[in-house]
């Protein structure tokens, strides 16, 4: 196993550029016995204009008819994805809100399936989906493969980020204390100063400190925004 780590993590690290890289994960892919893959990743910042980037080496009729019909926004495997990092297997019940879907898909060679997804503490998210047309995935062979197909989950992931360079484009790390904290947690459910400052039984200059400091720290326009960027990477859990 150690061997195979080494095999895929060093061609994955020497990837200059996203298309480099997908190629190496796709090679991953069909070394697994996945003839298909895609690897999407969002960048949470910033919010407002959220950075998306998709790969996939599925047939071109599909992915033409996937866009054209916007099936991402009713796609189990996205939505699954969103919501949790446990791995999924593709069947007639997982698509069973959307048969159309999955019918299509499965026209065009998309027969079996299996994704799972990863969100890392900066907020960055991504979904490696990994199929084939042939061969359902059996629990012996799930048991084999699934070690490595999670490795190439997060493999993928950093290797991704850092081919796309979006680790230069995140704010550099922020550290913030117990307090400020506390005090953006209770900022982020909407209570007011003088309510936070109750709450944790301080004075409300005190708790207007700390506001003043982490907006400073994240680099935003104001308590508001300093909260709902600080629990997009991951700050206040």
């Amino acid at each position: 196993m150690a061997d195979w780590h080494t095999d895929m993590l060093e061609p994955l690290s020497a990837a200059a550029r996203p298309e480099e890289c997908f190629a190496q994960i796709s090679a991953r892919a069909a070394a697994l016995g996945f003839e298909y893959c895609t690897h999407g990743m969002r960048i949470p910042l910033p919010i407002t204009r959220p950075r998306t980037s998709m790969h996939s080496n599925y047939p071109p009729a599909w992915l033409q008819r996937y866009n054209d019909q916007g099936y991402m926004e009713i796609d189990p495997t996205v939505a699954h994805g969103m919501r949790s990092s446990a791995p999924v297997i593709w069947n007639d019940a997982f698509f069973a809100a959307v048969p159309h879907l999955w019918q299509e898909a499965q026209s065009h060679g998309l027969r079996h399936g299996w994704a799972q997804s990863r969100r890392d503490p900066e907020g960055t998210y991504s979904l490696l989906v990994l199929a084939r047309s042939e061969g359902a995935l059996d629990p012996r062979e799930l048991e084999q493969l699934q070690p490595r197909m999670q490795w190439l989950v997060h493999a993928s992931h950093e290797a991704m980020k850092a081919s796309g360079n979006e680790a230069a484009s995140q704010p550099l790390p922020v550290e913030l204390s117990d307090r400020e904290i506390d005090v953006l947690r209770w900022t982020a459910e909407g209570k007011t100063s003088a309510e936070i400052a109750e709450i944790l039984n301080i004075s409300e200059r005190t708790v207007n400190f700390h506001v003043n400091s982490v907006v400073a720290k994240l680099g935003a326009c104001n308590k508001t925004s300093a909260a709902v960027r600080a629990a997009m990477l991951g700050l206040l859990w």
